[in-house]
């Protein structure tokens, strides 16, 4: 490897370091992903939702890689985005590991007529289907049509809301 090479791969490291170390501490909303795929239902954690259009009614979220529940979910007609709040930090954490428990009747999940996994007491639950898939990286970036939204029981207001930093599901304290 030539010393123009081996500079340009330091720099690289050195910016993808960096990179994660910025976003590391910057809060990020917290969202659970699921679909009814042929292998049973699937879903991810993801702190990458954020809205994009109100008419049509779109959001958009990135997965970083594209086999397992994060493949079954970018080949699946629809999904649901739930919303979570602090109350979900449990089931947030479960599907953020590979082995976690994972739909189970203790974490209140139901289905909606259209086959998808809803969990009942999500804030909201944004089922939606993939307008555009487009490679970044080793990530896929979707940007997904909202078709209807479930609301939960809770009062939203009354909500303590989670973000994701550092690391961990973290409980704001005082309510925005």
């Amino acid at each position: 490897m030539s010393q123009t090479t081996s500079l340009a791969a330091d720099l690289a490291t050195d910016l993808a370091t960096q990179f994660k170390a910025a976003f590391r501490y910057h809060p990020a909303g917290v969202a659970l992903i699921t679909a009814a795929t042929p292998e049973g239902p699937v879903g991810l954690t993801a702190s990458s939702v954020a809205s994009v259009a109100v008419d049509p009614a779109a959001l958009v979220f990135s997965v970083t890689r594209t086999t397992g529940s994060a493949g079954l979910i970018l080949a699946a007609d629809t999904f649901l985005v739930h919303l979570l709040d602090a109350d979900h930090a449990g089931v947030a954490q479960e599907f953020a590991v590979s082995g976690g428990e994972r739909f189970t009747p203790e974490q209140g999940w139901g289905a909606l007529p259209t086959g998808e996994p809803h969990l009942r007491s999500a804030r909201s639950a944004l089922r939606a289907r993939t307008l555009q898939q487009i490679p970044v990286g080793d990530s896929m970036l979707v940007v997904a049509e909202v078709l209807e939204i479930h609301t939960g029981s809770a009062d939203p207001a009354a909500s303590a809301p989670m973000v994701y930093r550092d690391r961990a599901f973290t409980r704001l304290g005082e309510r925005l």
